[in-house]
């Protein structure tokens, strides 16, 4: 009989997933394929000049200045109109000079302020030395999709090319333009273009994720899906499958220009090359490398990839009008079907509920008496969160008296040698600080509880589940898809408190909890970055940096000191 409400609550959550789908048809393309001109031998041409003239360009260096200049006299003298935008952030603790390069085609109406932004980076990761595909090709592809629009009559819409700054430092460049736009809800659109050369390519895949937050117009997407469709031979560009949609919005950490874009509320999607997965190894050995060069680029490839571009940008300046969407989504392609809006709010609020339902039930006691015994689960509770919280913060005084390298938004690059050589000396104080003030909070937890009332293991367990249903709240609140991370914190319903061998079991739900936190570890740091226990030192560098905001530090230690209060004995005796 037990199994009951749980079946009940399957089911429930199935018929709400199901109910919650509405339909949608096709997105109507209205350009002419046969005025698509993408020459991939003329990028290929422009790639090459650009990143063997300009080789070691990374923001900062003289040689960064120069191909700005180089850019704006290019995109000049085929009738854009361009200007620079200069500012100065800190990189590496010391101030580094950053540019744009923002060029404009005016649109055919003078009374419409509407705009199409298309960017590529100019900068390179400091470990390469030409910067073929990341992002050659997408400064080639830039380069010539102005040289085709302006032999042509004045578009329908302004179009924007932006050449950015600073991408390989967490997209600062495109950050840039829409933090300074004057009103960024005249973008129509934004279109990212990166690594998109290689030879061994064959499709078009699709970055949607923002910087922290939001995550791709649904509208977008499939129009650069059918728009490319509605060509001949153009490559097949890929949609995300549900499951990568749920992860891309459950860890919104972007890697490419369109993420600023998106979670600035433009609707925007980066371009990069796909490729087969006997290229895998390969590819990563490529990317941000010395071995980036033109030997590996290809103008069959940007014929590919230049030609989806204008697909989509033709296509754009065909619509007379754009949808309207907002908020977090999972659309499954194989039937049209979306889930969106109440229906997907109503699935995050009834898992949140769980945690409430938990706490209600957790231990024998009624409600009334573990309320009263509260007072000293929160001490001991706090006693775990709060150090954990002072060490987050050690790491920000960390940075400002040198401890830690400083960096505007993301540390570093990958395959930086400041990310693949961790300080020791500094993950050694980081270890110590935190050992300190867990004593110090276990001690003045101790001396509150001396004279209190001994702790029922029940009002434990119901406090740590009041506050986990309450961070979920948060998450709701803030970026609902991350309620991903509390999934296998179901397993510390199975966690009682128990005494002698039996703390090993507690201890093991204890560490399920943790599942994806794990394997998003594991993903990020040994399969995508194959950084190995580095990627831990980049975590710390993560926080530091704020690209970890210190609201989701709060969050994530708060849910993680409420699983230890129930495994780490309080300091007193507790009543089971």
């Amino acid at each position: 009989m037990n199994d009951i409400p749980r079946i009940a609550m399957v089911v429930l959550l199935l018929s709400l997933l199901i109910a919650g789908c509405s339909s949608l048809s096709a997105p109507e393309i209205s350009y002419n394929p046969d005025d698509l001109s993408f020459s991939g031998g003329r990028a290929y041409a422009l790639e090459s000049e650009f990143v063997t003239r300009f080789t070691n360009r990374h923001s900062g260096t003289e040689q960064n200045r120069l191909v700005t200049e180089w850019l704006r006299d290019r995109f000049e003298s085929t009738g854009w109109t361009c200007q620079f935008d200069d500012w100065e952030v800190i990189n590496y603790s010391v101030p580094v000079g950053l540019r744009n390069v923002v060029c404009k085609l005016p649109g055919g109406n003078p009374a419409d302020p509407r705009e199409i932004l298309v960017v590529a980076h100019h900068d390179q990761a400091p470990t390469t030395i030409e910067g073929a595909d990341n992002d050659g090709s997408g400064i080639a592809i830039l380069l010539h999709l102005a040289e085709l629009f302006s032999a042509e009559a004045p578009p329908r819409y302004t179009l924007v090319f932006v050449a950015t700054d600073a991408e390989e430092y967490g997209m600062i460049g495109s950050r840039r333009y829409v933090k300074t736009h004057p009103n960024p809800e005249q973008i129509i659109a934004g279109i990212s273009l990166d690594n998109l050369g290689r030879e061994y390519y064959d499709r078009m895949d699709m970055e949607l994720v923002g910087q922290f937050s939001g995550y791709g117009r649904l509208w977008l997407a499939r129009t650069a899906r059918d728009a490319a469709r509605a060509a001949d031979g153009l490559w097949t560009v890929n949609l995300r499958a549900p499951l990568d949609q749920a992860l891309d919005q459950a860890v919104p950490v972007s890697f490419m220009d369109q993420g600023p874009m998106v979670a600035a509320g433009v609707p925007a999607l980066g371009f990069t090359g796909g490729y087969p997965a006997e290229f895998a190894d390969l590819h990563y050995d490529l990317w941000h490398s010395p071995e980036d060069t033109m030997a590996y680029q290809s103008a069959e490839t940007l014929a590919g990839s230049g030609a989806i571009a204008e697909a989509l940008i033709r296509q754009l300046l065909s619509m007379q009008g754009f949808p309207e969407e907002s908020g977090p989504y999972l659309y499954f392609d194989n039937s049209q079907q979306v889930l969106r809006g109440l229906p997907l709010y109503l699935v995050f609020i009834l898992f949140v509920g769980l945690f409430f339902v938990g706490s209600y039930f957790a231990g024998s006691a009624s409600m009334g008496e573990k309320i009263k015994r509260w007072p000293g689960a929160l001490a001991h509770y706090l006693g775990l969160w709060l150090p954990l919280v002072a060490t987050i913060l050690l790491l920000y005084l960390f940075v400002e008296v040198g401890v830690l390298v400083e960096y505007h938004l993301y540390p570093a690059t990958t395959k930086d040698p400041e990310l693949l050589n961790p300080d020791w000396w500094a993950i050694f104080l980081f270890f110590l600080g935190l050992t300190i003030a867990l004593i110090i909070g276990r001690r003045l937890a101790g001396r509150y509880l001396r004279d209190q009332a001994a702790i029922e293991f029940g009002s434990i367990k119901s406090l740590a589940f009041l506050i986990i249903g309450l961070v979920g709240l948060y998450i709701v609140l803030v970026n609902p898809f991350s309620l991903l991370f509390l999934v296998p914190v179901l397993a510390w319903f199975l966690v009682t408190g128990r005494r002698g061998a039996g703390w090993v079991l507690d201890l093991l739900f204890f560490l399920i909890g943790g599942l994806v936190v794990y394997a998003l570890v594991y993903f990020f740091g040994f399969l995508r970055l194959r950084y190995g226990f580095t990627f831990l030192w980049m975590f710390l560098n993560m926080f530091s940096t704020g690209t970890i905001s210190f609201s989701a530090a709060l969050a994530g230690t708060a849910v993680l000191a409420a699983g230890l209060s129930m495994i780490v004995r309080p300091p007193q005796k507790v009543i089971k």
